[in-house]
C-alpha cells in the first residue's frame, strides 16, 4: 500500500510540474496532460490468467470489443499503471468491486500489468 501511495504521490507531482509549465491557451483549447509512464508492479503473464477467472465475462477473453463491459483494447493510452490499478479498486459501477473481496492487491497489480498490454 505504502508503495502505491508512493507512486501515486509521485505521479501527481509530476502532473502538477507538468501542468505549471503549459501554456494557458493549451488548457482552454482542452488539451489534457498526458498520463505519467509508471512502470508496472504487476506480472501481466500472471494478470492474463486473473483477468480470464474474473474479468472475461464483461470484457472477453483478450479484453476486446464484444462483451458486456467496453473494450480495454489500448487502455494504455487512456490510462496509466496506477490509474489502472486504481480503476480496478475503486471502479465506477456497473463495474463490480472485486477488491479486496475477491483479488487481492497481487491481483490488482497483475490485472493492472495485464490490461495495460492490451
Amino acid at each position: 500500500m505504502i508503495r502505491r501511495f508512493t507512486a501515486l504521490i509521485g505521479a501527481a507531482v509530476l502532473t502538477v510540474a507538468w501542468g505549471a509549465g503549459c501554456a494557458r491557451s493549451d488548457t482552454a483549447a482542452g488539451a489534457s496532460a498526458p498520463a505519467a509512464t509508471v512502470e508496472p508492479l504487476g506480472n501481466g503473464s500472471r494478470g492474463a490468467e486473473v483477468f480470464r477467472a474474473n474479468c472475461a465475462v464483461c470484457h472477453t477473453a483478450n479484453g476486446a470489443a464484444g462483451g458486456v463491459g467496453p473494450s480495454l483494447e489500448r487502455e494504455k493510452q487512456r490510462k496509466n499503471y496506477d490509474q489502472t490499478v486504481a480503476w480496478i479498486e475503486q471502479p465506477d459501477p456497473p463495474m463490480p468491486k472485486l477488491y479486496p473481496a475477491s483479488l487481492s492487491e497481487k491481483d490488482v497489480d497483475d490485472v493492472a500489468a495485464y490490461v495495460q498490454s492490451l
